[in-house]
């Protein structure tokens, strides 16, 4: 499993292992596409459970960041061409609110567990929001996120690798559906 390699990256960089901790986690979410959980697990195996989801949500909140910034760059060349209608949407109404509306909104998008966190950055860079209001926002609705999938990765972490495979093939199969189904809809 990727927890192996990463954990046997941390062992292969012994007491700089929490840097290369937070820096794989800025990597991920800077990428978007990949989930945190692997990461997390090796920072729950390597670190043990509280420097473990310390270093995670380090990772995660300084990847936001980095993802924000990145993004902002690139979206002022990249916002010349129109935007999916179901993001632009939501760039649209976040373009329109400033200062606690701004800050309650961008909590609640990271609270929702249905939207990807790689959306959540670009849209907010493609907004008008500052650094330090995005920063805030996230930190704060990252904490419950984070809590979640520690415990769920900690107690899946305490099945034996039979169940551990049998979950993630119905993990598997369960999303395989969700995307025919998205598909088939979304072509009606």
């Amino acid at each position: 499993m990727m927890e192996q390699h990463v954990i046997q990256t941390f062992e292969l960089f012994g007491p700089f292992a929490p840097f290369v901790s937070v820096l794989i986690g800025v990597v991920v979410s800077v990428l978007g596409v990949l989930p945190s959980t692997f990461v997390t697990a090796a920072n729950l195996v390597y670190f043990g459970l509280w420097i473990g989801t310390l270093l995670s949500f380090t990772g995660e909140v300084l990847g936001a960041v980095c993802a924000f910034l990145i993004y902002r760059q690139g979206l002022q060349y990249a916002l010349r061409r129109p935007l999916p209608d179901r993001v632009n949407r939501l760039q649209q109404k976040l373009q329109t609110q400033q200062g606690h509306e701004a800050f309650w909104t961008y909590i609640l998008l990271r609270l929702l567990p249905f939207i990807p966190s790689g959306i959540v950055n670009i849209v907010s860079a493609a907004s008008g929001i500052s650094v330090l209001l995005f920063l805030t926002a996230s930190t704060i609705g990252k904490i419950p996120a984070m809590l979640v999938e520690v415990l769920a990765v900690h107690q899946f972490l305490q099945f034996s690798s039979i169940v551990q495979w049998s979950i993630a093939g119905v993990a598997l199969v369960g999303y395989l559906i969700y995307r025919n189904r998205q598909k088939r809809a979304s072509s009606i």
